[in-house]
């Protein structure tokens, strides 16, 4: 557990692994991250109640998609792309969206109450490529759509977002999605949208790495996945899969250096800064991704990995 912070009361009954990286939000419930975000969303934009309800509305879809009782769908199968992560990165994507429009506000570069309403929706729905649909045949498990999951997710969202009277929407959320994947470059058009896409794909990267037990997780989950999926190291062969989980963590800290430097800075303009302004100072989310990579490296080099017995759930 981070040295600099404790639970807030509301939390203190709950296992420190269920928190956000404030330890203040339960990100397995949808309910309580649901309820913070309406609380950041309308602090910045008082009066907003109506314009927030369609978020309540997707709140309540999700933790349905996800639980399996979605109108045609199974539920999710992928234990690393679950519920808690699709919440983990949509609390810290307003956090981000906040934090921006507290540096922008009153200037052509803020982006506006639908903008970050269309940001929270992307980000609920990132991942939603892996749940698998029951007519679905020739897929076994979820993590087979990992290399395509973004491009399934904007399908899903063309016939959802018009069922909630937000067919104008599907266009922006076609591109948007894909700044929280790797198969295929973005660039929009407006330079705002832009940003909004840059904020999103920063979100989702560094609320997974700076999971209290990220590490965990990948060795238990993500490697499955991975495996599954068919999913080569960022580095070397493509056709040479990860040996073992062991081999998955042994790659971790170049991976966690590597997308800081190449898809936080380069590609998304280092937007994670944000998060210090929405937190009033410290970047909680920064600075625990540094504390997971330093900790690994530490047990790789000591060959102390076995110490990694945080529980996940």
């Amino acid at each position: 557990m981070p040295e600099q912070l404790q639970p807030k009361d509301s939390v203190k009954h709950l296992p420190w692994q269920k928190l956000d990286i404030s330890l203040s939000v339960c990100i397995s419930e949808p309910s309580a991250v649901c309820d913070a975000v309406r609380n950041i969303v309308l602090t910045r934009f008082s009066g907003q109640d109506s314009d927030f309800a369609i978020i309540e509305t997707m709140f309540e879809d999700i933790e349905r998609m996800y639980q399996g009782t979605f109108p045609g769908y199974y539920a999710c199968d992928t234990e690393y792309h679950d519920m808690r992560h699709i919440l983990d990165v949509t609390l810290a994507a307003t956090r981000l969206y906040d934090g921006y429009e507290k540096v922008h506000a009153g200037t052509n570069k803020a982006l506006g109450i639908e903008r970050i309403l269309q940001g929270i929706t992307a980000a609920l729905f990132h991942d939603i490529g892996y749940i698998r649909h029951r007519n679905d045949s020739k897929h076994k498990h979820g993590a087979e759509y990992t290399k395509t999951h973004v491009t399934r997710g904007t399908r899903f969202l063309t016939t959802y977002l018009p069922t909630l009277g937000k067919e104008a929407w599907v266009a922006k959320m076609q591109q948007l999605l894909h700044f929280t994947g790797y198969e295929k470059l973005v660039t929009m058009k407006d330079p705002v949208d832009h940003t909004l896409g840059c904020l999103l794909g920063t979100a989702d990267l560094i609320a997974q790495m700076s999971d209290h037990v990220y590490l965990e997780r990948c060795r238990d989950f993500l490697y499955l996945e991975f495996k599954i999926g068919k999913i080569a190291p960022p580095t070397g062969n493509s056709d040479q899969l990860y040996e073992s989980s062991l081999a998955l963590l042994g790659q971790t800290p170049d991976f966690i250096r590597m997308t800081i430097e190449n898809r936080l800075d380069k590609l998304f303009g280092s937007v994670y800064r944000y998060a210090a302004d929405h937190f009033g100072g410290e970047n909680l989310y920064m600075n625990g991704i540094e504390k997971n990579c330093s900790f690994l490296e530490s047990l790789l080099e000591e060959q102390n990995t076995h110490l990694l017995k945080r529980e996940t759930r």
